[in-house]
């Protein structure tokens, strides 16, 4: 668990400076911010830490083979290389995904082809067997990066995207994304101690993600899936001692958090998410029109 492994967090467009402040706060100064993710160096005990506590976080990829391509195949050739047995074994279902922008493919899909390929043919010869390919519910999920000649293949260790926080109950018509709700309450600047209000609460997204900071429970904590938990390298004991010490139940809230919304049906709806929390029970919503909505006076310190 102690080998030094180069790890690629993946976030929005534009929330890369905040993804980045955010690694910071969590201990990890030396980060390079490149195109929707943070890449740092660490240990897969890092990996588990970022997947709980990182909320502007969409996966966290850990870096496998990194190559250089003069032609179509090499790819395939690149891919034989990975100990693909060693990272998970061959009952587990997998799934190619990830961007290519490389004039060497004459077809989009055809990279994703070649690695499969290549994957299955590693598994037969240390094997005997290859591990079956399941698009839409993967149980390991390789990425596969390729700007022109450069190459880079990785885990994603996160599996479903982590804005599937586990908490949300139901929606309306047009939630928003819960990585979105994180990005914006650090872009707005707040201090989690002064008064928060959203008038336009919806499912209560904002609420909830401004609780979970202010009290510092991981906006993950009531999810169950991870992708690294289908790795062969898992270490079950170290992520349920993570898990375990994390803050999970508060007696109150260090600030005001409050909300409401001109529409019943959706206070209703934020009321029912909320109850998943222990802090739930301090975050007042009520059915308002916004022109309306009187602010509270400041909590005292």
């Amino acid at each position: 668990m102690e080998k030094t492994i180069k790890i690629v967090v993946k976030t929005f467009f534009g929330l890369e400076e905040v993804l980045q402040e955010e690694l910071n706060e969590l201990g990890y100064e030396s980060t390079e911010k490149l195109n929707r993710a943070v890449q740092l160096t660490g240990t897969w005990k890092d990996v588990y830490r970022i997947n709980l506590h990182a909320r502007c976080a969409l996966s966290v990829l850990v870096e496998l083979r990194t190559f250089q391509l003069k032609e179509e195949n090499d790819l395939y050739k690149e891919a034989l290389k990975v100990d693909w047995p060693g990272l998970f074994g061959v009952d587990k279902t997998f799934a190619i995904k990830g961007a290519v922008n490389s004039q060497l493919f004459k077809h989009s899909q055809f990279p994703f082809l070649l690695v499969k390929d290549a994957v299955a043919d590693v598994f037969r010869k240390e094997t005997g067997e290859r591990p079956d390919v399941n698009i839409r519910t993967p149980q390991v999920v390789i990425d596969l990066y390729v700007r022109e000649n450069q190459g880079t293949l990785s885990v994603n260790t996160s599996g479903l995207p982590l804005f599937h926080r586990g908490y949300r109950q139901s929606t309306g018509e047009a939630p928003l994304n819960e990585v979105v709700a994180a990005g914006l309450i650090r872009l707005s600047g707040w201090d989690r101690k002064s008064t928060f209000v959203d008038p336009f609460c919806g499912s209560g997204t904002l609420l909830i993600e401004a609780a979970l900071l202010a009290t510092g429970i991981p906006s993950t904590i009531e999810r169950t899936h991870y992708a690294f938990k289908n790795l062969t390298n898992y270490d079950r004991v170290l992520w349920e001692e993570m898990h375990a010490a994390a803050n999970k139940i508060v007696k109150e809230l260090p600030c005001i958090i409050t909300g409401s919304d001109i529409d019943a049906d959706m206070v209703t709806i934020a009321r029912r998410n909320l109850r998943n929390f222990s802090f739930g029970r301090f975050i007042p919503i009520q059915v308002e029109d916004v022109a309306n909505v009187k602010f509270p006076e400041e909590k005292e310190p």
